[in-house]
């Protein structure tokens, strides 16, 4: 009867634990679909002597919404640009990208919003796309323009939060004059990506949110990777398989999923 009794509890037991599992699965695929998600814990490590930077606030306690409308851009960066890590440039370029005519007046407001860290002041200013939209959307794989108007001159370091909350640092460069410049960011992860950057202070917050499924594999290193990278440069499905997971990855337009 013990025996019985001791078998019960650790099947119930088991079952508990693969509750717990599904559930904190449930959550993460959650968080690449709901906006509203805000159980992240944004990581404020750096390297590299990199100033240590605040936080940022989750998506969910601002209230933000996935924009409606998802950007793109037919022009991406070129081989120089891509090359890169600051690119110079000027206000006329930043604010010529932004929609004309009625897709400029169908721009919510929000997408506009300045986020800025907390003590409310960033003399620097990071804007998504085209001046001043710092909120929006793009697709897996898209690349993205951003501008920066920084207020004085110095080092540049750039940080991007991933969905998972990992911080990724990086070195921008050295800039002698304050100016507008630009540099590309490209989305290879699906969910909630938020960035910022540093010169002599603080810029506000950006927030862009990624779409793409979850079922494809996606480089998990903060870098831009050209591999895999097939779309759309092939007009055929192509696979690959990654290694350390033995997953298999399917081009974009494949109807295939991971396995």
């Amino acid at each position: 009867m013990k025996w019985t009794v001791l078998m019960i509890a650790l099947m119930m037991l088991a079952c508990t634990s693969s509750f717990a599992q599904l559930t904190t699965y449930d959550q993460g695929s959650q968080y690449n679909g709901d906006p509203n998600f805000s159980s992240v814990s944004y990581s404020v490590s750096t390297t590299g002597g990199a100033p240590a930077p605040t936080a940022p606030q989750s998506v969910g306690s601002l209230g933000l919404q996935i924009p409606s409308d998802v950007l793109s851009t037919s022009q991406g960066p070129s081989a120089q640009e891509q090359t890169q890590t600051l690119i110079s440039a000027s206000q006329d370029a930043a604010y010529a990208f932004a929609p004309g005519g009625s897709d400029a007046t169908a721009v919510n407001s929000v997408y506009k919003m300045v986020i800025a860290p907390p003590g409310g002041y960033a003399p620097n200013n990071l804007y998504i796309s085209y001046a001043p939209r710092t909120v929006a959307s793009c697709n897996l794989y898209a690349n993205l323009p951003l501008w920066m108007d920084s207020s004085g001159r110095g080092n540049i370091w750039f940080y991007e939060w991933y969905p998972s909350g990992m911080l990724n640092t990086q070195y921008a460069g050295y800039v002698y004059n304050p100016g507008w410049y630009k540099r590309w960011f490209f989305a290879d992860t699906p969910g909630w990506h938020i960035l910022q950057y540093y010169c002599g202070g603080w810029s506000n917050y950006a927030y862009i949110y990624v779409y793409g499924q979850s079922a494809y594999w996606v480089n998990p290193n903060p870098v831009y990777d050209p591999s895999p990278y097939p779309y759309p440069y092939w007009d055929s499905d192509i696979t690959y398989t990654y290694p350390p997971t033995g997953h298999t990855y399917y081009s974009y337009e494949s109807s295939s999923a991971t396995y």
